[in-house]
C-alpha cells in the first residue's frame, strides 16, 4: 500500500499537483481500504480457527505517527513555499486586556453569548497549500503558479463559540456562476467591490444587514436582551461611525490584533486549514476518478460556486 501510495505522490508532482499531509494521509486510508478487499476476495481457503486469526485487525487510521514513518521510509519531505512574520505590543496588549477590556466587560454586564469579535482574511479560493509534500531528490516545489483569485471573507464569532454566517466579499455582484441563485439562501452573507476587499460601505452593510439581524436571531433564542459587545480591529477598512442601539463597539489597540483578537488565535486559521483540505479532497477524488485528469481544466471549472459549496462542507462540519 506504501509503495502504491508513494507512486501516487510521484505522479502528482509530475502533474504539479501540490499535496498536504491530510490529503495524502486519506489517500493513504483509501489505498489501503482497497488492498484489503483485494485480499479478501483472493484469499479463498479457510483460515485455520485461531484466537489470533479471529481477532478483529485494528483499524488503519494513517494517524500522525505513521505519516513520520512513512516519510521517513520513502525519503519524502515538505517543502515550504512561503511565509510571514509579524511584530506586536505585547505589553500593550496584556495591559488592555487587563484593564480595558475587564472593566467594559464588567460595566457592561455581558455574557459570553453577548460578547462577540469580527475580522476578516483574505481566502485564494483556487490557491494550492503552502507546504507541498515531494521527494528529497527534488531540490524545490513544482513551478506551479499560485493562483489570484480570492475573495474576503469575514469571520464573527461570540465567546461561548457561536459563529455567525460567514461574510463573503466578491469582486462582482451577480457572477455568471450564481445566476438565478437566490443569495439568501447562500451559506454567507454576500457582498461585493470591485477588489473584493473589505471597505467602509462594505463595513456598514455587513453590520447593518448581517450583524444585526444574526445576533439578534441567535439571542432571541438563547432567552437573552439584545444586548451586544463587539469588538473589532482598527484596520482601515472599517467605519469608525458604526451605531445601533444596544451595541457597544470597541476597537483594539494597534498592533495587539495577533496577540489578543480571538479571531486570530486559530479561529480563521482552522477555517482555512479546513477550507482546504475539503477542496484538495474533493480534487483528488475526482483525479482518481478520471485517467484523463487535468488540473488545469479542473481549476477553470472550479468556479465561485464551487467555493461556496466547500464553504457549506466547512461550515456543516465545524
Amino acid at each position: 500500500m506504501e509503495s502504491a501510495l508513494a507512486l501516487w505522490i510521484s505522479d502528482c508532482r509530475k502533474k504539479n499537483i501540490t499535496l498536504d499531509t491530510n490529503v495524502i494521509r486519506t489517500k493513504a486510508k483509501k489505498l489501503y481500504e482497497t488492498f484489503a478487499d483485494s485480499e479478501e476476495q483472493d484469499d479463498a481457503e479457510p483460515r485455520p480457527s485461531t484466537s489470533a486469526s479471529n481477532a478483529e485487525p485494528s483499524p488503519f487510521n494513517a494517524s500522525k505517527g505513521w505519516f513520520d514513518n512513512f516519510q521517513k521510509r520513502f525519503g519524502l519531505k515538505s517543502v515550504f513555499l512561503h511565509g510571514e512574520a509579524a511584530s506586536a505590543d505585547t505589553a500593550g496588549a496584556v495591559a488592555y486586556v487587563n484593564n480595558k477590556f475587564k472593566a467594559i466587560i464588567q460595566e457592561g454586564g455581558y455574557k459570553p453569548e453577548q460578547v462577540f469579535n469580527m475580522d476578516e482574511t483574505t481566502l485564494f479560493w483556487k490557491r494550492m497549500p503552502s507546504r507541498t509534500s515531494i521527494m528529497q531528490d527534488e531540490a524545490k516545489a513544482p513551478g506551479f503558479k499560485a493562483q489570484k483569485d480570492r475573495v474576503t471573507l469575514v469571520m464573527c464569532g461570540n465567546a461561548a463559540g457561536f459563529m455567525i454566517k460567514p461574510g463573503l466579499i466578491y469582486r462582482s455582484k451577480n457572477p455568471r456562476a450564481l445566476k438565478n441563485k437566490n443569495k439568501n439562501a447562500l451559506p454567507v452573507y454576500w457582498m461585493y467591490n470591485a477588489k473584493a476587499w473589505m471597505t467602509k460601505s462594505v463595513n456598514v452593510d455587513w453590520f447593518k444587514q448581517c450583524f444585526i439581524l444574526e445576533v439578534k436571531r441567535y439571542l432571541r433564542g438563547k432567552g437573552l436582551d439584545f444586548k451586544a459587545f463587539l469588538l473589532v480591529d482598527n484596520a482601515g477598512g472599517h467605519a469608525d461611525d458604526l451605531s445601533y442601539e444596544g451595541v457597544q463597539i470597541e476597537f483594539l489597540p494597534p498592533n495587539t490584533t495577533s496577540l489578543i483578537q480571538p479571531m486570530d488565535q486559530g479561529i480563521i486559521r482552522a477555517f482555512k486549514a479546513l477550507y482546504t483540505r475539503n477542496t484538495l479532497q474533493h480534487l483528488v477524488e475526482a483525479m482518481d476518478s478520471d485517467r484523463n485528469f487535468s488540473l488545469k481544466a479542473y481549476w477553470r471549472e472550479y468556479n465561485i460556486a464551487s467555493c461556496l459549496q466547500s464553504i457549506q462542507r466547512v461550515i456543516q462540519e465545524i
